[in-house]
């Protein structure tokens, strides 16, 4: 058996299985790798706009590199072009990803502050659930694979994404961004919703869990679909008010304990104020 067929057609392979400890060990590398970059680049690019933008320009040419390299391997291997195309649109929800950071990268302003700020609270939840909880990956294929190794650093992509955007100090957080973050990802939910009834595919896997931890909320409702969707809804829009609601009082608490250090210094370092 060629490498080829070991690798990528993965002949005479079992999947990996969700949380097995092939899964859980080659996400835990990738994460770890990637969150170090996140952490050295955004502290070593922090005040630095030019370095910043050309940061997320390779993380963009990465994220487009990543979904080049996956069709083209899933349609040289299709024989039914329209149906592989159709079952690989990016409207999962770590897809989002692929327009978000090149609309950060290449825009200013308020477009920007709302891109780098859903970028910043979303790229967490892709990059850890996502790598995580795939269970519609690593339940189909090898953890070493040429499609789970595409998938596991695209969603890493996303967690270093995420944290560069917050060390290096690109989001605002600004409340009055609140609704248009949140509504960025109702818009694309909905779109893709209205895709998988027509198509049948199942996107976001508001049709079915797939093997993913939806699974308990669909038997929740014991396969009740709108009830199922509904809960999908609240739980990916509502991940970004929780987020919001802890976000503020912790700054806020950093803040006060920052200025009430600063505020001692005199009485504490009285010499060191008067050099």
């Amino acid at each position: 058996m060629s490498f080829y067929e070991w690798f990528f057609l993965e002949k005479g392979r079992p999947p990996a299985g969700l949380f097995s400890w092939s899964h859980l060990l080659s996400v835990t590398i990738a994460l770890a790798i990637f969150v170090f970059l996140g952490v050295f680049l955004g502290k070593k690019h922090k005040g630095n706009p030019k370095e910043q933008r050309r940061i997320l320009i390779v993380t963009t040419i990465c994220i487009l590199a990543l979904v080049v390299m996956k069709m083209s391997f899933l349609l040289a291997t299709s024989t039914d072009v329209a149906n592989t195309l159709l079952e690989n649109l990016p409207l999962f929800f770590c897809d989002m990803m692929v327009l978000m950071v090149p609309i950060a990268a290449f825009t200013k302003g308020r477009v920007q502050d709302i891109c780098l700020d859903f970028i910043a609270i979303c790229g967490f939840l892709m990059g850890f659930m996502g790598n995580y909880a795939a269970g519609n990956i690593f339940g189909s294929h090898p953890a070493f694979s040429y499609l789970s190794l595409i998938s596991t650093i695209s969603h890493s992509i996303s967690a270093f994404a995420a944290i560069f955007v917050f060390v290096a100090g690109l989001n605002k957080m600004e409340k009055r961004n609140i609704p248009f973050v949140i509504g960025i990802l109702v818009v694309y939910m909905s779109i893709t919703l209205a895709v998988d009834y027509a198509t049948g595919k199942n996107y976001m896997f508001f049709l079915g869990p797939d093997g993913t931890p939806f699974s308990i909320f669909f038997d929740l409702v014991k396969g009740n679909l709108p009830a199922y969707q509904v809960i999908i809804y609240i739980l990916q829009c509502g991940y970004i008010g929780v987020f919001y609601l802890i976000y503020y009082p912790v700054v806020k608490a950093i803040r006060k304990r920052r200025e009430k250090k600063a505020a001692s210094l005199p009485a504490d370092n009285p010499d060191k104020q008067e050099k």
